[in-house]
């Protein structure tokens, strides 16, 4: 039950970093984000897709998000999660809430160009396993502790005038450690109620790319994350202020999971961009 818990408490860890589409923010420019999300879960999905009740799991991460245009077609990306912190309602209550520092996210995206009203770009991401995937002998981890890597391509266009938008991201999500590699996407489909409020609905997700666990390293709970599997869906409505700033709020509810635990999640940000 304790390396059940385990594979439980990695969930999060995984989810590629994505927030423009393919659509470069030119040189000169930059948009950043400070978000909290919150999550809350007293299910797990097994390898197979059973469902089974665990002790009540609650997640808060804090995080920054930036992205820097180097040129008119390139945008550096870094995620860093300065905070996350779990707690597990065990019984008896051995576990207290745990807080550390999570795995880093930086990378690249190169938008390619143009196909009649279709926009094109690449992005690579690298992961460092920056978290502790020890707190709490594991079950509280706050990192995968293996190196990861992620490459999508991505298209996107303006629909109605410039009155909506949709993009589609793909791509091959690469895992450390002798655990298994898998297919990231995402697709969101959004529409500009007026000059200031925007609202989307979001589709993403990993799917693993097979079956049969992976080479896991000796006793590790981390390798627990092996295969994991979920899709996100959910709306998000962004309100834009003056200044730069705004303010974004989302809600996700996951399906397809394996190796992870379900429930819902809610998430916060402020942004600023020029």
């Amino acid at each position: 039950m304790r390396r059940r818990l385990a594979a439980a408490l990695l969930v999060g860890l995984l989810a590629p970093v994505s927030e423009a589409g393919p659509w470069a923010i030119g040189r000169g420019h930059l948009y950043s984000k400070l978000s909290y999300q919150h999550k809350a879960s007293d299910q797990l999905a097994q390898p197979d897709g059973t469902i089974f009740d665990i002790p009540r799991f609650t997640q808060d991460d804090a995080f920054f998000y930036l992205a820097l245009g180097v040129s008119d077609r390139i945008t550096l990306i870094a995620s860093v999660p300065f905070a996350r912190s779990s707690d597990l309602q065990d019984s008896p209550d051995e576990l207290r809430r745990a807080t550390a520092f999570g795995d880093v996210q930086a990378g690249l995206q190169v938008q390619l160009g143009r196909s009649g009203p279709w926009l094109f770009a690449v992005r690579g991401m690298l992961q460092a396993p920056a978290g502790n995937e020890t707190l709490s002998g594991g079950l509280q981890a706050t990192g995968s502790g293996v190196w990861e890597a992620e490459g999508v391509l991505g298209a996107g266009r303006s629909v109605a005038g410039g009155k909506g938008y949709g993009f589609v991201e793909i791509g091959p999500y690469f895992r450390g450690g002798g655990l298994r590699d898998g297919l990231s996407y995402r697709t969101q489909l959004g529409w500009n109620l007026s000059p200031h409020i925007i609202v989307a609905g979001n589709l993403a997700g990993l799917q693993r790319w097979s079956n049969t666990p992976g080479e896991l390293t000796g006793d590790s709970l981390v390798g627990l994350g092996d295969g994991v599997t979920y899709g996100a869906w959910g709306p998000s409505l962004i309100v834009k202020f003056g200044g730069g700033w705004g303010v974004q709020a989302d809600w996700e509810a996951l399906l397809h999971t394996r190796i992870i635990a379900t429930g819902n999640t809610w998430r916060f940000g402020l942004s600023y961009q020029r």
